[in-house]
């Protein structure tokens, strides 16, 4: 009896060994997918991750050469301005200027708007506003042959050349140098352009 009994003993507890090691095998086993799982998705993320980065990073390389080609030709035009700007101020304001403080010259210009204002009939009373920095010069240059329907005045507005219109104020024709100046800058600035740059 005593060996029947540890005959069933011995079987329960190779049953329940051989048991507990199939449900052991398992859950290795189970722990084992589980854990590959997890490495192969970690994998995949660090992947994306690193994937993502590089993206951006060209993004970015890609943005920056932009800017930075856009930045460059945009100083290249706004130098190439200031240099036809300069050439360009120079050579009209010098001649401007010059031609436009000329007494004589002024008094040509005034002596041509005034008969030409004659020609459409009586000419109404005009005014000329002239520079005041040249107002002994000028005085005298008017003084011989001034027209009576001109009346002159001197301002420091001016600088060079004049303002010539009705009396009354209705309205002015100005023929002063920072308007030949102007005039002249639109004209100037494609061929200064053409000719220093060749575009």
């Amino acid at each position: 009896m005593e060996a029947k009994i540890q005959e069933l003993t011995d079987k329960i507890y190779k049953e329940g060994v051989e048991k507990g090691e199939e449900k052991a095998k398992e859950i290795v086993s189970g722990a084992e997918k589980k854990a590959e799982s997890i490495i192969k998705e970690a994998k995949e993320q660090a992947e994306k991750i690193s994937a993502d980065a590089r993206k951006e990073a060209a993004e970015l390389k890609t943005k920056t050469e932009s800017e930075i080609k856009l930045s460059g030709a945009q100083a290249v035009s706004a130098i190439k301005n200031q240099i036809v700007n300069v050439v360009t101020a120079k050579v009209i304001n010098e001649g401007t200027t010059k031609s436009l403080s000329d007494a004589a010259t002024i008094k040509e210009f005034i002596s041509v708007v005034v008969s030409n204002w004659k020609a459409g009939g009586e000419a109404p009373k005009l005014e000329a506003l002239l520079p005041s920095a040249k107002q002994d010069e000028l005085a005298r240059a008017f003084e011989a042959g001034a027209s009576a329907a001109l009346k002159t005045e001197f301002t420091k507005d001016i600088k060079g050349g004049f303002k010539i219109g009705p009396a009354d104020g209705s309205f002015k024709i100005s023929l002063t140098d920072a308007d030949f100046q102007e005039f002249f800058k639109e004209y100037l600035r494609p061929r200064t352009r053409a000719y220093l740059f060749g575009e």
